[in-house]
């Protein structure tokens, strides 16, 4: 303690490059970030997307294919050990997610409990993947996992503005930048192509004839659904009478051989009205804010990324040629957005409770300047956080910075036990050097019972196996390491602080000494005066 006193200025520099190296750790990426661990899935999605048109007996074929799929990577992902990896599975059409239609289906699949098998959740969607052939009639197959913690996916990017021709593209060239990161699974955008569809645009001399596209729609309309032309009661009944033309066609020869009637009464051809264009219809189109929005997704193997990486590398040059080449606007959703909001509401919190414990210890202590001292310990628990992710190999998460609060109260209490001897020491008449020095060595066995008191409680909990405490492990990992680190700053950088505030008082008190007082204005006088 002597030591340390003696040499403040050493000391507190030796703790700030402690903290220097620890935050170089995670700028370096030694120690990575994830917003939210998740527990190990036991549940995967399969949605499957189909061709328009495709007859029912062709897509539930084409679904039981991706079931063998399934049997087929279990089979090869077991071994022949026996143990079944897949408890049940169900499929539905019609239905995929936000999806509704005859070209979308779903299969559910629900796995045995983690703890029961040895074969990870990612491995069984890989081997899925892989498995999963060629299959005429579908267009696209996207296996996720269903995981928990914040809702949304990993990744999740919105595009917003464009024409839904030009979304689409948009949308597709992203999924092919994302595919290209290691890491990402599960690529897909929320904009599935539907049944096809004919788009209906006026020509000139349709216009010059007095038609509108409405007026023009409203007639194509009623050729095939046909025009009320009467309502008559027959008993308790209304009967209601439809006019329509016959059709004696099917299909877009029907349309091209209609007649449409002008204001004066005549009948044109409809190819002479409207020019009709051949196009890929969407089943879901979504809005946001009366704007067309499409967003892609993927999931991030948080082993090889993060979704943080990916993103600094997108915005960097892909988001904005894309946004510029397509005239969009992007943003971020789902797991980003979350995050953002989070860390919002972290930062205003951590802020109301830095004030709050400075009000508290300013009415305490009776001083603005020995808050200050007792505070000072909290940036320096980061150390032995950092530290502590860095050799268990876990990445800070949302729940390590809820650990660092907790860690931030437990030292200010340390430093409360220590500032507070410390005072006795002083009103007891006692010299500075030796109350900081003393303090130190009366509160030790205080300050040590505390904290190996609280890391002996969470010591159980930093070595549980059990997949489903991982997501705590961060939060025990920050506690039980930033205490072990900042125990050791407490008593030895506290006395030290001490010391060094003493020193900035005396220079301050020298400077008033030595600025001269403001001149008088009045009449100098004499002593006779």
């Amino acid at each position: 303690m002597k030591v340390a006193v003696n040499w403040r200025y050493v000391t507190f520099a030796v703790a700030v490059a402690a903290m220097v190296l620890a935050v170089g750790l995670v700028r370096g990426g030694r120690v990575g970030f994830t917003f939210f661990p998740s527990p190990e899935a036991e549940n995967l999605t399969a949605s499957i997307f189909f061709h328009a048109g495709i007859p029912e007996d062709q897509a539930v074929a084409g679904i039981i294919k991706i079931e063998d799929a399934l049997k087929e990577a279990e089979a090869e992902l077991s071994g022949g050990a026996g143990s079944s990896l897949v408890v049940a599975t169900y499929a539905t059409l019609g239905v995929a997610g936000n999806n509704r239609g005859d070209n979308v289906a779903n299969i559910t699949v629900q796995l045995s409990r983690s703890e029961e098998r040895f074969v990870r959740t990612p491995a069984i969607v890989n081997a899925w993947r892989a498995a999963v052939p060629e299959i005429p009639g579908i267009s696209r197959v996207a296996i996720a996992e269903r995981r928990g913690g914040p809702p949304g996916r990993d990744l999740d990017i919105r595009l917003t503005g464009a024409s839904l021709q030009d979304l689409k593209a948009a949308a597709r060239e992203l999924q092919q930048e994302l595919s290209a990161f290691p890491g990402t699974s599960g690529v897909e955008d929320d904009l599935p192509y539907g049944k096809p569809e004919l788009l209906v645009e006026l020509t000139p001399r349709g216009r010059a004839l007095g038609f509108t596209v409405e007026s023009a729609a409203r007639q194509i309309r009623n050729a095939f659904e046909g025009n009320i032309a009467r309502r008559f009661a027959e008993g308790d009944e209304e009967v209601t009478v439809r006019v329509r033309q016959q059709i004696d066609v099917d299909g877009t020869a029907a349309l091209r051989q209609l007649s449409l009637r002008t204001t004066g009464g005549e009948f044109v051809p409809l190819t002479e009205v409207v020019n009709l264009t051949d196009a890929q219809g969407f089943s879901v189109i979504l809005r946001r804010d009366g704007k067309t929005v499409v967003s892609v997704v993927a999931d991030i193997d948080s082993t090889v990324t993060s979704n943080n990486q990916i993103i600094a590398e997108l915005q960097e040059a892909f988001l904005p040629n894309l946004a510029r080449t397509y005239g969009l606007e992007y943003s971020f959703a789902g797991r980003a957005e979350e995050q953002a909001n989070a860390f919002s509401e972290l930062l205003t919190g951590v802020l109301m409770a830095i004030a709050g414990i400075y009000i508290i210890l300013a009415a305490i202590f009776g001083s603005y300047s020995r808050p200050l001292v007792v505070m000072s310990i909290i940036p320096f628990g980061i150390v032995g956080a950092i530290v502590g992710h860095y050799l268990m190999g876990f990445k800070l998460t949302i729940l390590s910075m809820i650990g660092l609060l907790g860690l931030a109260g437990i030292l200010v209490n340390n430093s409360i036990i220590l500032v507070a001897r410390f005072e006795e020491r002083r009103k007891s008449g006692e010299d500075l050097d030796s109350a900081a020095i003393s303090s130190s060595c009366d509160r030790l066995r205080a300050v040590l019972l505390t904290s190996m008191t609280t890391i002996g409680g969470l010591l159980p909990l930093m070595f549980e196996t059990s997949l489903q405490a991982q997501f705590l492990l961060p939060m025990a990992i920050t506690i039980v390491f930033g205490l072990a680190t900042a125990t050791a700053l407490v008593l030895v950088l506290v006395p030290a602080l001490l010391k060094i505030g003493d020193d900035i008082a005396g220079l301050i008190q020298l400077r008033q000494r030595s600025v001269p007082p403001p001149a008088g204005t009045g009449r100098g006088l004499t002593p006779a005066e």
